[in-house]
């Protein structure tokens, strides 16, 4: 392999020299005798190394330094100096220069400098790879979007990642939490190590602390007869991802302190003290201060999980990213599902774009995973969202309303629909829905109920409906709005 090495110095004697010491050692050489020519190339094109000299013309070489790493974060750069400008090298070291040497230098300080760097450089990419590679084995979805919003998410978390901090998530229910999390685990160091995640809110209150810390054998009635690994013990060396944090019992809360301040825990039922080597991030759907204030969640937690926050926007506050994440998610559900769809029509990218998604990135992805399984069209369509339970302006009009309104091609859409007609198209929609997906999914109910969007016990209440009467009256139609006041 040819390592590729870029020299910035307005000495053209050092220069050549530098040149000559490389080239000898079989290295690919190129050089700019100032400052902006210097980051032009080393934005333009790819070098493995950069050795940068820090007195230069009108752009010196720690602006240099900083419009590299601004632009290009990964770059090796080695600063070069004079005696007089050691504090210089020192300072930009920490703007992320790699090493310094100094002038006069001899050819074996130039050499090992310069080999010590590139060993580096194979090192970090050995470790980038092992990234990837674990990132694909677990099967990791990247975050999507290329909003401001976002783009100030993915900042915070490349810098809390390079450190062990503890890091408080906070958004609403669907905006990715757990996804967010898991990327910070798999940019840390940690990321060869178990990535645990533990759901507060979805297990039982009574069950919470022995599936948290574990517990031996014996500890209570119904208890496995060789004791239990808790989440704690299976994050050691790992991550611990703590999602509805405020739903641990104050007890929980206590023991929980514990392992954040001293990397102790007892097994539920146990006398031995565990050591455990874990990062903690925990994740909220509402304010932990306000649950502090109600007496609800500790104090002295919060502090202790609240050391780096991150704040979730909802989609609403992000739409730019809607069509970015419905692409996405098209192209899983054409592989998963084994469909060719191509796209949206303007109208309907129009609907994903108004529509208020109070379920946030999670319910685009339901709606998109729906309209893959029921759509017969190859471009989705305003139709197409609309049995997918999208409310589309237009077609979704209240009786009350004006009897027409001008549509955005100049023409009037009647809004005065016959109410019966219309609960009729609802109901049949509606009962060719759950048909349709009890089809597909074999008959099961907790997997259709998911597809819809609906608890499972709704579904269920839905299809005893729509059973024939025993006294012999008609069958009730699905979503009966009258009769219901549900929806799917």
């Amino acid at each position: 392999m040819s390592w590729k090495i870029l020299i910035v110095d307005d000495d053209a004697a050092i220069v050549r020299s530098m040149r000559r010491i490389l080239e000898s050692d079989g290295y690919t050489v190129e050089s700019a005798e100032t400052g902006e020519k210097g980051l032009r190339l080393a934005v333009d094109s790819n070098f493995d190394l950069v050795l940068l000299d820090l007195r230069l013309g009108a752009m010196d070489g720690l602006e240099v330094l900083r419009q590299i790493k601004e632009r290009r974060p990964e770059q090796l750069v080695i600063m070069v100096t004079g005696f007089a400008n050691v504090a210089s090298a020192v300072e930009a070291m920490k703007r992320g220069a790699y090493d310094y040497i100094q002038k006069p230098f001899n050819v074996d300080e130039l050499k090992l400098a310069v080999q010590k760097g590139l060993q580096t450089l194979v090192l970090q990419k050995e470790v980038e790879e092992l990234r990837q590679r674990q990132m694909q084995k677990n099967k990791f979805e990247k975050i999507i979007g290329n909003s401001q919003e976002i783009k100030k998410v993915l900042t915070l978390v490349e810098t809390f990642a390079r450190t062990d901090i503890t890091v408080l998530i906070e958004g609403e229910s669907g905006t990715g939490k757990e996804l967010v999390a898991e990327y910070l685990h798999y940019l840390s160091p940690r990321f060869a190590k178990p990535f645990i995640a533990l759901n507060c809110g979805a297990v039982a209150k009574n069950l919470l602390e022995s599936e948290l810390f574990g517990y031996e054998k014996g500890a209570f009635t119904g208890a496995d007869r060789t004791g239990h690994i808790g989440f704690i013990e299976r994050s050691d060396g790992g991550t611990l991802f703590l999602d509805e944090v405020a739903e641990l019992s104050e007890e929980a809360q206590v023991k929980f302190l514990r392992v954040l301040e001293r990397g102790e825990f007892y097994r539920v039922g146990g006398t031995k003290l565990n050591q455990v080597n874990l990062r903690v991030i925990a994740a909220t759907n509402k304010p932990l201060d306000v649950a502090c204030e109600e007496g609800q969640f500790r104090r002295d937690l919060y502090y202790r999980l609240n050391v780096a926050r991150i704040v979730l926007p909802p989609l609403k506050e992000r739409r730019s990213d809607i069509p970015q994440l419905a692409r996405f998610f098209v192209d899983k559900f054409n592989k998963k599902l084994g469909r060719k769809l191509q796209g949206f029509t303007p109208d309907a990218e129009t609907a994903l774009m108004t529509y208020p998604w109070p379920g946030n990135v999670r319910e685009l992805r339901n709606i998109i995973e729906r309209v893959a399984l029921l759509s017969n069209n190859d471009i989705i369509g305003v139709n197409d969202l609309t049995m997918a339970n999208i409310i589309v302006p237009g077609l979704h009009a209240a009786p009350s309303e004006p009897e027409s309104t001008p549509a955005d091609d100049g023409s009037y859409i009647n809004l005065r629909v016959d109410l019966t007609r219309t609960t009729n198209a609802i109901h049949d929609t509606s009962q060719m829905l759950i048909t349709k997906i009890l089809e597909i999914t074999g008959g099961n109910k907790t997997k259709a109920a998911r597809l819809l969007g609906i608890p499972r016990g709704t579904l269920r209440y839905h299809l005893d409906r729509e059973r024939p009467d025993p006294t012999g009256g008609q069958s009730q139609l699905p979503f009966d709005p009258a009769n219901s006041g549900q929806s799917p």
